[in-house]
């Protein structure tokens, strides 16, 4: 049977099977009850959701901080069993808002105006991501349970380390009336037995850890287990941490703004008021970790009583942004679309709004498209003390500072890609890990880095 014949037979093959798809009863059946995105021509837009913007007469922010994270993972050893490590590098970036003011009134942008821009802060982190060991005897857990503590452990802008910033937030020591004393894990990262008390009186501050209450255990559990991310990783039969990759970015990009934050409250009270914090990404924490989201909640909403914190997510891609560049014809310039459960299950997610309630678990925050004045198009959110029912019905009041805000953001606006913004471009630019020759030096690196 000759090689021209066996491939012709599998193409007709395929046509053939094709059409048995094509015209059977259960596949037609089934498609006829299944939903499509709906059409640009037939989204109407809810006019009690649409607000117009207007931009105060002066700026109080002076400075804005963006911090963005980057990872690759690299594979040291690609027979099997393979072996995985990933880097993560984040930046942490300040903008001077005068710096912004002088651009603006330049024909041209000189790369010495660039540069100004560029004064990034990098921090390095190392995770042991598949079938690597550093401790004979440990489990892979551990591993890396003790690799994110350690990043934690660093002293990271300051003289404080993130695990000091950590207890105190997970603790509410920023506020003098709290009487929090004693935080509830989800169980215990070694015997698993579940809803653990890490006591604020029984705490080791020399590696900040418990020892598990439990008789037969005693192990020691670390504060950054707060995080659940140990729960995802199999202790024994799969040394796997892929799956927590996204949700470990997430974190520290959000606890380097704490930590931002807390430092800036100790230097002189109404500080903070003069500083925009801008994430790239949604202001949220999802999967295990979203458990955090109540206690940052509660971060915002005492920063709020005395003071005004300006904290800004925006997202550069995902079906939010697909849909926001699908409706930008239908918004004027300087209008923000409130999102609701019925506008986003209807034309964003597939879902039903009745009995679902977007982000009422992973969101501290809530999410808007805004139209600028110059047209284009951005997906922000921005902190809401009711985030469990702002989806339900969103007002413009449940965002606050949201005029400023949005008036530094188009200050930002930049064109390295469609609708970005200055700092959180910049800052990817510069930390970016994914492109291919980096990604071949890295893995060069932990090859002849790593113990065989």
């Amino acid at each position: 049977m000759s090689d021209n014949y066996t491939r012709n037979s599998f193409e007709r093959g395929s046509r053939i099977s094709h059409s048995y798809i094509i015209n059977d009863d259960e596949v037609k059946e089934y498609l006829n009850n299944c939903e499509i995105p709906v059409e640009v021509d037939k989204i109407e837009l809810n006019e009690s959701l649409i607000h117009d913007i207007q931009y105060p007469e002066s700026n109080s922010i002076e400075f804005i901080i963006t911090v963005d994270g980057e990872s690759t993972t690299i594979p040291v050893k690609k027979t099997f069993p393979s072996s995985l490590i990933t880097f993560l590098q984040f930046g942490s970036l300040l903008i001077k808002g005068a710096d912004l003011d002088e651009m603006e009134k330049k024909p041209f942008i000189s790369p010495s105006d660039i540069n100004k821009l560029k004064k990034i802060e990098r921090e390095k982190f190392v995770l042991p991501t598949k079938n690597v060991a550093l401790k004979k005897g440990v489990d892979f857990r551990t591993i890396v349970r003790e690799a994110i503590h350690d990043f934690f452990k660093k002293l990271h802008s300051g003289k404080t380390s993130l695990l000091s910033t950590l207890y105190w937030f997970i603790f509410e020591e920023y506020n003098t009336n709290s009487i929090k004393q004693s935080y509830k894990l989800s169980k215990c990262p070694h015997c698993e037995t579940k809803d653990i008390y890490l006591d604020k009186n029984k705490i080791d501050f020399s590696n900040y850890s418990w020892n598990c209450t439990v008789d037969k255990c005693g192990k020691e559990i670390l504060i950054t287990d707060v995080f659940r991310l140990f729960e995802k990783i199999d202790k024994y039969e799969n040394a796997d941490a892929i799956s927590i990759i996204t949700y470990l970015e997430n974190v520290i990009e959000s606890f380097f703004i704490v930590h931002t934050i807390r430092y800036l409250l100790n230097i002189e009270h109404g500080l903070i008021d003069r500083f925009l914090f801008v994430k790239d990404g949604p202001l949220s924490f999802g999967g295990e970790t979203a458990n955090m989201n109540s206690i940052m909640q509660n971060l915002i909403t005492h920063l709020n009583k005395s003071s005004k914190i300006s904290f800004v997510g925006v997202e550069n891609s995902g079906p939010f942004v697909d849909h926001a560049r699908q409706i930008k014809a239908k918004l004027k310039p300087g209008q923000v679309l409130l999102l609701n459960n019925e506008h986003i299950y209807k034309f964003i997610k597939f879902g039903d709004p009745k009995t679902q309630r977007y982000g009422s678990t992973s969101y501290y925050s809530g999410k808007f498209i805004y139209k600028s004045f110059d047209e284009r198009v951005y997906v922000l959110t921005l902190p809401v003390e009711n985030h469990n029912t702002y989806y339900d019905q969103p007002e413009l009041e449940d965002l606050n500072n949201i005029e400023e805000i949005l008036m530094n953001v188009d200050k930002l606006r930049c064109d390295i890609y469609e609708n970005a913004i200055i700092p959180v471009a910049i800052v990817n630019k510069l930390i970016s890990l994914t492109n291919h020759p980096s990604t071949e030096i890295l893995e060069r690196f932990a090859k002849k880095s790593m113990r065989r």
